[in-house]
């Protein structure tokens, strides 16, 4: 038998709780993973920008294939231990602390650099895990597109926030450094490492943990009884085939987000010219517009239906790789970057307020451990394609337009998706979820 507990209703503090963590988030995906560790890992740590290419998509490979290997275990652990809160505060212990240790990344340290923001990216991705997962807990049919929206609204506008204050420092970033500029430089994931500190106060102060501690089967621990709990609900797949729709489209449409925007800040500057400091205000100007589709598309979800308006995001990224592809000017990138920046925060924010009208709330880490497989699986592939690309051509372009492909047949896939089989499907639990038996 479950342990019951009286669990107070949602109140709008513990909303902006949840919300606030992707305000902390944002500083790390946007200066560390998109705009300024990137350049700087290229012109200064590496030195060579086909090299740079290979090993900055190779770093995010190995991330996320790590991540997708375990967040379905963890995320099942979280759920039958009830402490899902608990995982998310190790992934952004994980985050502050090797993004702080970047600092001792210097000129010729590939490795070092390397291999640190391999571990930040991993809790990074593993956090994001957990934060969508009390997404369910938090909302219902009628707000969850506005709720998820507000959220990547918040996360972009507190993206742009970070990027003011390293701003003053992005100049540094050049190739062959003085000390001076090196010295300034390395203090940029020192200012991120704060900023995500102290954003992240409010989530672990309101947010509350409304998972439910289980009682684990005799002779049983979480680790085991995380790997089987996945494995039952491995069982019972076609009672969520419209979810695992879902998420094998999102395996595919993801993987393209996930590699333009690591590999955006490195286009901007080899591809089209752009200096540390015109980053800065371009990606500024991203987070404005991203925030604003974030916002308005979580609006015309709840309005139009969640898949529509995926349907649209993909659009607009399918549009914005192949202008991309063939802008040369800095005033044509720009164009580039206000579809990228509608297209990324409808097509993130939708896609997860979709997953969670599919997901039994009881097994919401679990399911969104799987979103982390989808989102993770073939997110090493796109990476790896748009360097091995860059690096055989000797030219971004064409490895730009073949993240095109992603988009296209993500599409094709969501497509055959029934909105509204998924969502009758949520409301019945696994099994009935009764005490697991094997």
């Amino acid at each position: 038998m479950e342990m019951k507990q009286s669990v107070p209703p949602v109140s709008r503090r513990e909303i902006f709780g949840w919300c606030m963590y992707d305000a902390a988030d944002s500083a790390f995906t946007t200066v560390i993973v998109t705009t300024l560790y990137a350049p700087y890992f290229s012109k200064v740590v590496v030195g060579d920008d086909g090299r740079a290419d290979f090993l900055w998509g190779l770093a995010a490979s190995v991330s996320e294939l790590f991540v997708a290997i375990l967040a379905p275990m963890l995320g099942a652990i979280a759920d039958f231990s009830g402490s899902r809160k608990k995982f998310l505060a190790a992934c952004a212990l994980t985050i502050i602390f090797f993004t702080a240790s970047l600092w001792l990344v210097t000129p010729g340290a590939v490795m070092l650099g390397f291999w640190l923001y391999v571990i930040a990216n991993i809790g990074f991705a593993g956090g994001g895990v957990f934060i969508d997962s009390f997404l369910p807990g938090i909302s219902d049919e009628g707000n969850v597109g506005k709720i998820s929206g507000i959220k990547w609204s918040i996360g972009y506008l507190s993206g742009m926030i970070s990027l003011l204050l390293c701003y003053p420092l992005a100049g540094s970033i050049v190739a062959n450094p003085t000390p001076d500029q090196l010295s300034q430089a390395r203090m940029i994931p020192v200012v991120v490492a704060i900023y995500y500190l102290v954003m992240s106060i409010p989530t672990f102060t309101y947010l509350r943990d409304r998972s439910i501690r289980k009682p684990l089967p005799p002779g049983s621990n979480y680790l085991t009884v995380g790997f089987r709990q996945v494995v039952v609900t491995m069982r019972h797949v076609r009672q969520y085939r419209e979810l695992f729709k879902l998420l094998i489209a999102f395996l595919v449409y993801n993987d393209g987000v996930v590699t333009v925007i690591y590999f955006a800040a490195l286009y901007a500057t080899v591809t089209i010219g752009f200096t540390a400091n015109e980053l800065v205000v371009m990606f500024f100007l991203l987070n404005i517009v991203a925030a604003a589709g974030a916002f308005g598309f979580g609006h015309l979800a709840d309005r139009i239906g969640q898949k529509p308006t995926i349907h649209i995001s993909l659009l607009l990224w399918i549009g914005a790789v192949i202008l991309a592809c063939f802008a040369h000017s800095k005033a044509e990138f720009y164009g580039v970057a206000t579809l990228a920046g509608l297209g990324l925060g409808s097509c993130q924010s939708v896609s997860r307020s979709l997953l969670a009208l599919f997901t039994p709330k009881d097994n919401a880490a679990e399911f969104f451990g799987f979103l982390g497989i989808a989102g993770k699986a073939l997110a090493f592939l796109g990476p790896l394609l748009f360097g091995a690309i860059s690096s055989r051509t000797g030219s971004q372009r064409p490895a730009i337009l073949a993240i095109g492909v992603f988009f296209v047949v993500g599409m094709v896939l969501l497509s055959r998706v029934d909105e509204k089989r998924g969502k009758e499907a949520a409301l019945i639990p696994i099994g009935g979820h009764q005490p697991l038996s094997y």
